[in-house]
């Protein structure tokens, strides 16, 4: 899986996780704002890229919001670039910053994954359009998390 998609596969992951106990996660950082999950003893505290994984999903793009839960979807967003992105560094640095944009159109996407088998149930490109500025290097264009009112 590129390095690029990895947070978002993990973050559907706890997500769904997640799920198990609270069958809604709506909104960023939970139904109650707090980023934690309803206590239940179903939920693992450890897990691997294969222990305790229920389904990975490869999206293209890449994204930095935190995924929802809304019935049996997750709902991730994600930004497909004009140009591939550089990998993501490991560790903390300053002046990630990207001084140049690149020439092209960036194309901003939502996907709804079915919960259970994280098959893409459908996507959407909800804006197109010019770089708007530098990114930092860890980051994505697609940083803001989607909500639902359960509809």
């Amino acid at each position: 899986m590129p390095r690029g998609l990895r947070p978002i596969a993990a973050l559907a992951l706890v997500a769904v996780t997640a799920a198990m106990a609270a069958a809604e996660w709506p909104c960023f950082r939970g139904p109650d704002a707090r980023g934690v999950a309803a206590d239940d003893p179903r939920l693992p505290s450890r897990w691997t890229a294969t222990k305790n994984v229920r389904w990975s999903a490869t999206l293209e793009g890449r994204g930095w919001s935190s995924p929802i839960v809304s019935g049996d979807r997750v709902i991730v967003t994600s930004a497909i670039p004009p140009a591939p992105p550089e990998d993501a560094k490991k560790g903390l640095y300053f002046g990630g910053e990207r001084p140049d944009v690149a020439d092209g159109e960036v194309r901003w996407v939502v996907t709804c994954l079915d919960a259970a088998t994280g098959m893409t149930r459908w996507e959407t490109v909800i804006a197109r359009g010019p770089p708007p500025g530098p990114v930092h290097v860890k980051n994505s264009y697609a940083s803001e998390t989607p909500v639902t009112d359960g509809e």
